[in-house]
């Protein structure tokens, strides 16, 4: 089957939109908690953000009809296999057909391991501008960075990050 056959998919069932001080539309606060995301995955485990807590991560939201994102989740696919310490989670941020979004990850030269599904609310939750965007967190989940928009500068200012936390 299509969808067991992708590890790591979850599905988002319940947002907690608590954003303290919000930049103003680019993202949740760098220095400050990220929101939580609540889901279950496909084979039926709960998966919380606020759990997941030890390794850095990488946030990335998405939606299947995004054109630029369409081009950064294989980027960020070859950027999780450089840089096996950080966790890559590309969040889609719209309510699809979970077949919808499998056949779109499955369309792609590649994606990160780890695709969450959610039934909307996300943009408001996270306080981003637009699609992509993506975030990094440490590992207790506070926010390091917020990248908005498919550009290679933020594609070198995400790897230099990563490399920055590899160091530590």
């Amino acid at each position: 089957m299509v969808v067991k056959s992708l590890l790591g998919i979850v599905l988002v069932t319940f947002l907690v939109p608590v954003v303290v001080g919000a930049e103003s539309g680019g993202g949740p606060v760098v220095g400050q908690p990220s929101p939580n995301i609540l889901g279950r995955t496909m084979d039926d485990k709960y998966y919380r953000l606020k759990q997941d807590t030890g390794k850095p991560k990488v946030i990335n939201f998405f939606w299947v009809s995004c054109i630029p994102c369409k081009k950064e989740m294989p980027e960020l696919a070859k950027l999780e296999k450089q840089f096996k310490g950080v966790k890559f989670i590309s969040v889609h941020t719209e309510d699809e057909k979970a077949e919808t979004v499998v056949k779109f990850v499955k369309s792609l030269s590649g994606a990160p391991s780890n695709i969450v599904m959610t039934s909307g609310g996300v943009k408001e939750a996270f306080k981003y501008n637009g699609l992509p965007h993506t975030m990094i967190l440490d590992g207790d989940n506070v926010v390091l960075m917020n990248l908005s928009g498919y550009t290679p500068e933020n594609m070198r200012r995400l790897t230099s990050e990563l490399q920055q936390i590899s160091k530590k």
